[in-house]
């Protein structure tokens, strides 16, 4: 539920000027004028796992922290957690999700839940279903949709957890639970399945809770409006625009991105929420892992690749999604802040990161200037 806070409520007494000092009292109440909260969120999907190393993150001073306690204390006030249906390892499961939802609430923030509705990463190129679900017919799969998305909404409802937002899908340009809802390819034809699934989880989120938002998440921005177009002739129901921005993959063009968005904003009048961003602050590596960004010609130019340079980068991002019109701008999430690369004695990925210099801790587990900028927005 995006938390709104009453600005206003005022009373006028006019006094009346004849000469027999009568008095007319006139209560008015106006409209409210209303003030939406401006996300500064991250994705800490990470930490249920990493908290089992017992790792060592520090302040910007070297003092030791927990994670989520700190970047709380900091100013964050929207964490995203995503959600697989039977993960191996029990990595994103259910359970996981409603146990840091616990510490999520108990610290003040807003919840994100990323549904990703498979039993590992989905996105634009992956989009497979649960393993328990590809031998079911349409007719089946449109109520297991329903039922499965109300189970999850009820069950962190009652341990008094409900999100405040929740994404029907992750970064779902071709549809999801591919072939059922693919749009894509040889499925083009089928919004109109993709987009009956999509109102499935809409309608099971709101029969729970009403005042739970409900957001669809892209990847980029050139194509989104074409998206959005198609969603919505085909009755799609929603309440929130989610866009990841990546520069090495989306484009490096700013005022490309920002008239995109604007226009996003103009021609849905929905909010929109920058749902996954990140920006290194070295092109050097901490682990003999490939890194997603390793060469300059990756970032942006404006913004190299140093702690000052990712600060501002992220700087430049509350800027643009302050600025989208009709306030509309909801704010951000940067994506795995934590992923820092690390050695263990236990046989596990983990020790292995592609993403520790794109996180907002250095090679020390010391956070980075860019913390700063959650807590001046």
């Amino acid at each position: 539920m995006i938390k709104k806070t009453l600005l206003f409520l005022f009373v006028i007494a006019i006094i009346g000027c004849s000469g027999d000092d009568s008095k007319e009292e006139v209560v008015l109440n106006p409209d409210p004028v209303v003030e939406k909260t401006f996300y500064t969120g991250m994705d800490l999907s990470f930490q249920s796992e990493l908290e089992s190393y017992n790792l060592e993150y520090s302040d910007q001073n070297g003092n030791p922290i927990n994670v989520l306690e700190y970047v709380t204390s900091k100013g964050t006030n929207l964490i995203r957690l995503r959600l697989w249906h039977t993960p191996e390892n029990g990595i994103n499961s259910l359970e996981k999700v409603k146990n840091y939802a616990l510490k999520i609430k108990s610290r003040g923030a807003d919840f994100l839940l990323d549904i990703h509705y498979s039993d590992t990463w989905a996105d634009p190129a992956n989009q497979k279903p649960p393993a328990s679900w590809n031998a079911l017919n349409n007719s089946e799969i449109k109520n297991t949709v329903y039922n499965y998305t109300k189970r999850v909404i009820q069950e962190l409802k009652n341990q008094g957890t409900p999100p405040d937002i929740v994404q029907i899908g992750n970064e779902t340009n071709s549809g999801f639970l591919w072939n059922y809802g693919k749009v894509w390819n040889e499925f083009i034809d089928n919004w109109p399945f993709y987009v009956e699934l999509s109102n499935q989880g809409y309608r099971a989120i709101k029969e729970v809770d009403s005042n739970i938002k409900t957001m669809i998440h892209i990847a980029g921005f050139s194509e989104a409006k074409l998206f959005f177009e198609k969603f919505e002739e085909n009755k799609g129901n929603y309440d929130i625009i989610g866009l990841s921005y990546y520069p090495q993959f989306h484009g490096k063009n700013l005022t490309d991105f920002q008239n995109s968005v604007n226009d996003l904003a103009t021609t849905f009048d929905k909010d929109i929420l920058f749902t996954e961003i990140s920006y290194p602050f070295t092109l050097n590596w901490n682990d003999n892992q490939t890194n997603f960004i390793g060469q300059s010609d990756q970032i942006l130019s404006r913004f190299p690749a140093t702690p000052a340079g990712q600060k501002e980068y992220l700087n430049w991002i509350v800027h643009i999604a302050k600025n989208i019109p009709n306030n509309h701008g909801l704010g951000f999430c940067y994506w795995a802040p934590d992923w820092i690369a690390f050695e263990s004695n236990q046989n596990t990925s983990t020790q292995g990161s592609s993403w520790e210099n794109q996180c907002l801790f250095d090679f020390n587990f010391n956070a980075l200037p860019a913390i700063e900028v959650f807590i001046n927005n």
